[in-house]
């Protein structure tokens, strides 16, 4: 077992592709995405899934046809989304998977701890080529629709989310580690002093980090060094955190140019969020779609006279995100990822510009 301070590490530079779903793209893109890459498992190979919302009964029967096939399937997902029921028909559905198919529940022995949840979402396929899908996006769409979940939840089908595809042989062993170790391992608060919990994988310019940590040294030194001259971009969907909000009002004190893109909903982003923001110098916005399709991107770019790094995964800014919620953070310099994430900011920011009139 690989202790707090131990990494995996490889020199090779990552080169991942990204997928974006949005109201730009077609719809269901992600979603289809990820069937495609179900249908190109052959017999003897492997499909392993980490999901917090999965509603998609299409994406459930085409798991279950790989298994019929020969390919081994497991699936992690959270016993008890925001929204309760949501999962309900393709936990019965995958009930088939037997073994295979865990419903991560936590133990919490005492009230005070804020509920974990399984939050990540990861998607591992053995073929044509191990590789491993990281990012945004649940498979919480199904048809025909149900326009009261949707309502809750978000059209995520068709709103902005992404999936980073990660092929890099290091990365990709260490995020099947980390899948195998959330599928076999009790859950609780215990878990963010266990070691396995505090390490990171690294190759090259990248890293990968995993929530929740017993500290968050390792994310809040991403911002040290920032000063006059630095800039930071930040969509994300949930912002609520007081800690990061100090942090942030720390950061524009000592120069640093901060521009946040946001969800709409006052449920993700509360009031006082917005109005500390602009009492602060942030320039901060909210995504408000016409027909109201979610921004759930979370990504953050930063840009310093000395390096550029983008972030992404699957963290918001939240109190249960950054405190108790299995999350996963990519964290790189590599040049062409950041320049894929720098041009979706500024597609995004055009797009919220022209809603707002």
């Amino acid at each position: 077992m690989l202790s707090s301070k131990q990494t995996y590490k490889q020199s090779h530079e990552m080169k991942p592709q990204v997928f974006w779903g949005g109201p730009d793209r077609p719809p269901r893109r992600l979603r289809n995405l990820l069937e495609d890459k179900i249908h190109a498992v052959p017999s003897g190979g492997e499909i392993f899934w980490i999901t917090y919302y999965f509603r998609d009964t299409g994406l459930a029967q085409a798991l279950l046809q790989a298994q019929k096939r020969g390919v081994a399937v497991r699936v992690l997902m959270e016993r008890i989304p925001r929204t309760e029921t949501a999962n309900d028909k393709v936990k019965e559905m995958l009930a088939a998977l037997g073994r295979n198919l865990r419903i991560l529940n936590h133990t919490r022995f005492l009230k005070i701890f804020k509920k974990s949840r399984l939050h990540e979402k990861l998607y591992y396929f053995s073929h044509p080529a191990p590789h491993v899908l990281v990012g945004t996006f649940n498979p919480s769409g199904d048809l025909p629709e149900d326009p009261a979940i949707i309502r809750e939840i978000g059209d995520q089908d068709r709103g902005h989310n992404l999936l980073v595809e990660i092929s890099e042989p290091i990365l990709v062993q260490g995020l099947h580690a980390h899948a195998q170790r959330l599928f076999c391992t009790i859950h609780g608060p215990w878990e963010r002093f266990l070691p396995a919990a505090n390490r990171s994988i690294s190759s090259g310019k990248t890293r990968i980090l995993f929530f929740p940590r017993w500290r968050n040294k390792q994310f809040y030194r991403l911002f040290s060094g920032l000063g006059v001259g630095s800039r930071l971009r930040m969509a994300v969907s949930h912002l609520n955190d007081p800690g990061i909000c100090k942090h942030l009002f720390a950061l524009i004190d000592r120069g640093v140019q901060i521009e946040i893109l946001t969800h709409d909903t006052e449920r993700r982003v509360p009031s006082w969020v917005e109005k500390e923001m602009l009492q602060n110098n942030v320039m901060f916005r909210r995504y408000t779609h016409p027909e109201g399709l979610p921004m759930h991107n979370k990504f953050m770019l930063i840009d310093t006279p000395e390096r550029q790094i983008v972030t992404l995964g699957s963290m918001n800014l939240s109190v249960r995100s950054l405190h108790v919620n299995h999350e996963l953070l990519v964290v790189s310099e590599n040049p062409a990822l950041y320049q894929t994430f720098s041009k979706r900011w500024d597609e995004m920011l055009r797009e919220a510009e022209t809603f707002s009139g």
